[in-house]
């Protein structure tokens, strides 16, 4: 009687970590799609840092090509949120 009870709570266990590891190795798409948004943020928020502390010292082509980072990672974000949002 014991071991039936043990065999069926190690039943439910590996079910239940089963569904737990599914879970965890496929999230959904609004997971990925999180993730996404936040490395474009965090590439416009660096390229901003860089121009606002080094900006005085780098030469005009390297500002322009931190420019252009800022404005292709704000479009990028903008037409992925214009997605998510249909």
């Amino acid at each position: 009687m014991v071991m039936q009870g043990m065999d069926e709570t190690l039943k439910r266990s590996a079910v239940g970590m089963g569904q737990a590891a599914s879970t965890i190795l496929s999230p959904r798409r609004s997971v990925i799609t999180d993730m996404i948004m936040v490395q474009f943020i965090s590439v416009m928020i660096t390229c901003a840092g860089v121009l606002v502390f080094a900006g005085g010292d780098m030469s005009t082509s390297d500002v322009t090509v931190y420019m252009i980072a800022i404005f292709i990672s704000f479009l990028f974000l903008t037409s992925l949120y214009a997605k998510i949002t249909r």
